[in-house]
């Protein structure tokens, strides 16, 4: 019998009722009730509003003072709800805390239960950085879903900052006096196609996209206001400081063009890149092996998350795990329904002890603890 098996039902449970009742960021009061709900009924108690946020939250075994963090999310997307599959990071990582606390002994430092609000806009986990709830973290373990029956570690993920780009021109009758006008949309589109111009020679660790947000508000009306968002993305913040200044000056090229204004907003604070930490990598690539499965090792995922930020000052990895054996593209509701299937959750139980195992030897080898930041 397996250590996480009376656990199964419950965390099957979770998954399951997370998936089906999505929360966006910063409102998952629901998905943090029924995880604290099910950390309770296992004994642990729960520090909640954690760092002031009131869907933060803790849970710890352990002596005081320096811990391993074991990281959840819950939070979900407009639209396409549990698309990234959010529902089974808690899965995994509420079911590593249950699995390591019902083996722990001797444990050197404590292990943490750390709930982290919106991952998908926001940033909670850099809202607890500077709140210091990461001052005291030896390392910091996670998990996150992916498809095509592909398993890894140590992945690098591209940092990001979003820019809100706000033009600002001159309304007039589109077809009486249109040279009265001055064509706020016309600037926003002049953006895209430079964007768009911009893509071919930019690398394959590189990433710029965006939408419109506001375009105008009648077609007889020459827009006085466009507004759009976009993402920058590199590997390293050397790139992505050289890109966010290209943008910078595309911005403003297309205002001089139409003789329009422009103002260009922080829509978040950035992401930045993750700084994989190889000895935890290796050490999870190895509870891995031991049950079957055989991870890739250091690649580059073109999408970013606030974890990066996490692995700029703590000692960091994770397990990247298939929800399916075919690959089906993130961020869909094909991945959200994925997310729920019998594959998803058996992958998400070997995840549970690797995450489990890598979390006790963190936390009772202190010759392994020390290498994490050699």
């Amino acid at each position: 019998m397996s250590v996480v098996d009376p656990f199964r039902d419950d965390l099957v449970q979770l998954s399951r009722e997370i998936n089906g009742d999505p929360e966006l960021a910063y409102e998952e009061h629901r998905a943090v009730a029924r995880i604290t709900k099910l950390l309770e009924k296992h004994g642990h108690k729960v520090e909640r509003n954690l760092g002031g946020l009131p869907t933060a939250f803790r849970a710890r075994i352990g002596p005081a003072g320096p811990a391993v963090a074991l990281l959840a999310e819950y939070d979900a997307l407009p639209d396409v709800g549990h698309g990234c599959g959010h529902n089974l990071i808690s899965m995994t990582i509420v079911g590593a805390f249950l699995t390591a606390a019902a083996q722990a002994k001797d444990l050197q430092v404590g292990i943490e239960l750390i709930g982290t609000p919106a991952e998908e806009k926001g940033g909670g986990k850099i809202d607890l950085l500077d709140k210091g709830v990461f001052r005291d973290s030896v390392a910091a373990l996670f998990s996150h879903p992916g498809s095509g029956g592909q398993w890894s570690v140590s992945e690098r993920l591209l940092g990001i900052s979003v820019k809100r780009v706000i033009y600002e021109g001159l309304a007039s009758h589109a077809a009486v006096s249109p040279e009265k006008g001055r064509n706020a949309l016309t600037a926003l589109i002049a953006l895209f196609v430079s964007v768009d111009g911009w893509r071919q020679h930019l690398p394959t660790t590189a990433r710029v996209h965006g939408i419109v947000r506001e375009g105008g508000v009648a077609s007889n009306i020459i827009p006085s206001r466009a507004v759009g968002d976009f993402g920058i993305r590199a590997a390293n913040m050397k790139r992505l400081d050289e890109m966010i200044a290209m943008f910078s000056d595309m911005a403003k090229g297309a205002a001089l063009q139409t003789g329009t204004k422009v103002k260009i907003e922080d829509e978040m604070r950035p992401y930045l890149p993750v700084e994989a930490n190889p000895k935890l990598g290796e050490a999870l690539a190895r509870e891995l092996e031991r049950r079957g499965k055989s991870p890739s090792r250091g690649e580059l995922v073109t999408a970013s998350g606030d974890i990066g930020n996490v692995s700029q000052h703590v000692p960091t990895d994770y397990v990247g795990f298939p929800v399916s054996a075919e690959r089906i593209p993130g961020h869909s509701h094909l991945m959200r329904e994925n997310s729920v299937s019998d594959y998803a959750h058996e992958s998400a139980f070997v995840v549970i002890e690797a995450l489990a195992a890598t979390a006790l030897k963190v936390a009772t080898e202190e010759s392994f603890r020390k290498s994490l930041r050699l």
